[in-house]
């Protein structure tokens, strides 16, 4: 390299850096006179704006997931700039149907000049709150949890930034910890601002699995009173991670993966819910009871979301993917791993029948399901389960044509890998891939099912030779309704149910 283009690559370097715009946020809980957290102070800067970019914009969820109220709890709010403080004017998007996230968005009634300083304070999700997805900051053992979109202003007008978070933990004692999906301590991600919305975060005295670093790229922090030994949950957890990894194969090494966990005195609990490379589980504290089994099927649910991932559809609809194929592996996967006993399994795919055939929205469509939203999970979880039986009998098709030489595994691979590669993966590429494999048959089916809400019967070995399907009556609205349950088929095996 000669002396001359390696100070032309040393200026080009330079003059990238001095044009990469910054997004820095500190993030400061504050706690009450009972010592209990109230609310997050955010103080954030932005360097300079992108060439030619929108004025800025700050947003806000209105709803977000059920989760109410969020911008309304933003208080404090300043923006400034070199000229002092700057007005800003604050309009409000349509409600969306369901409780899907709408937002508020704050407009400076002048124009800026950079850099820009905006702080705020967002309190916490006031107890009593309509329960659903945990996103909401809530105080438990004397620190705070919640997601991004709970408490965060983001800037609406970039597209990518370096946004680098970091904690002001001066209101705990020596030792409290500040962790996020995306790192502990300080952490940097570039992409939209949009990605701290999708990650959880936890301050203040927290317990940790392991003690220090990882557990094959796993970890897991804690808050509050647990009624099961925690630290044995994670170390099983930790297990499982590892067995999903390889079992899925696509992610070689898994990606780090963060457990959160809080337990909370006051509704709403909340439930366990999954964000990128990372997940909480939300419930009400209670004594310690060393015998108490701790949430195995969540956990596995929610660490199996990292590999099933989703298709490109609108929200709610999407959850005939995401949530409908996770849950055909929670069912199995943990089984045919040693993690999960043959009769749990069989459980939990008898819940899918009895969440499908005893549900008054059985029938529903994937958009009429969608428009309900959080208000019942009844009907919520019908593309859950399903989508779980359709994806089961989807697998005993594809080893019935291939003489069972192929299964939904290797179907779902190429998909999961060019999906990884950035190749888009929607309603359309689905249909194309069914049709590949199967026929259009059974794309027309999947439409007709998944999205019409027509009913359909899986095979009867859909679940394989362990688990038979029996004829069921359910009671829907005071009516019976005809419908089919499984149950283990005592004479085989274990070993024969744990086989792929």
């Amino acid at each position: 390299m000669s002396a001359t283009f390696a100070r032309m690559l040393i200026l080009a370097l330079v003059a990238s850096a001095v044009q990469a715009q910054t997004f820095d946020v500190t993030l400061k809980p504050v706690l009450d006179e009972a010592r209990a957290v109230s609310a997050i102070e955010v103080r954030s800067t932005i360097d300079r704006a992108p060439p030619d970019s929108p004025p800025l914009t700050l947003t806000a969820p209105i709803v977000y997931a059920a989760l109410r109220g969020v911008a309304d709890r933003v208080t404090k709010l300043e923006l400034r700039d070199a000229q002092g403080i700057v007005a800003l004017d604050a309009t409000d998007d349509p409600p969306v149907p369901g409780g899907f996230p709408y937002f508020r968005h704050w407009t400076p009634t002048r124009a800026v000049t950079y850099p820009v300083s905006i702080t705020y304070t967002s309190l916490v999700q006031p107890p009593g709150s309509p329960n659903g997805p945990p996103f909401g900051i809530r105080p438990s053992g004397g620190g705070v949890s919640g997601a991004g979109s709970g408490f965060l202003l983001i800037p609406g007008n970039f597209e990518e930034i370096t946004s680098t978070v970091r904690w002001d933990l001066s209101a705990f004692a020596r030792g409290a910890a500040g962790v996020a999906s995306r790192g502990e301590g300080e952490f940097s991600v570039h992409g939209s601002p949009a990605l701290l919305y999708d990650s959880w975060y936890m301050a203040g005295p927290a317990e940790r699995y392991p003690a220090e670093g990882e557990a094959g790229g796993f970890s897991a922090s804690w808050l509050g009173q647990a009624p099961f030994d925690v630290a044995r949950e994670m170390a099983w957890a930790a297990q499982l991670y590892r067995y999903l990894g390889e079992a899925f194969g696509y992610l070689d090494p898994a990606p780090e993966y963060r457990v959160f966990m809080r337990f909370l005195d006051t509704p709403p609990v909340g439930g366990g819910t999954a964000l990128s490379r990372s997940f909480m589980y939300s419930r009400a504290s209670a004594p310690f009871d060393p015998q108490a089994a701790g949430p195995r099927e969540v956990l596995a649910h929610e660490m199996i979301h990292q590999w099933t991932g989703g298709i490109d559809a609108p929200d709610g609809v999407s959850s005939w993917f995401s949530e409908g194929l996770t849950t055909y592996y929670t069912a199995l996967l943990p089984m045919r791993g040693g993690y999960m006993s043959v009769d749990d399994t069989a459980h939990a795919i008898d819940a899918m029948a009895r969440g499908y055939w005893g549900s008054v929205a059985r029938d529903w469509s994937a958009e009429k399901i969608a428009h309900a939203g959080f208000g019942d999970e009844s009907i919520r979880h019908v593309p859950y389960n399903r989508s779980g039986l359709w994806f089961a009998s989807l697998d005993a098709r594809i080893r019935a044509k291939s003489a069972g030489q192929r299964t939904i595994d290797d179907f779902l691979r190429p998909i999961f890998e060019s999906r990884e590669h950035g190749v888009v993966f929607n309603h359309a590429a689905w249909k194309q891939a069914l049709i590949a494999e199967l026929g259009a048959g059974v794309a027309a089916e999947w439409e007709r099912v998944i999205l019409g809400g027509g009913m359909f019967v899986p095979e009867p070995n859909a679940f394989g030779p362990c688990f038979e399907r029996v004829p069921k009556r359910y009671t829907v609205d005071g009516h019976d309704v005809e419908g089919y349950a499984w149950v283990r088929a005592a004479a085989v095996p274990d070993e024969t149910c744990r086989r792929r």
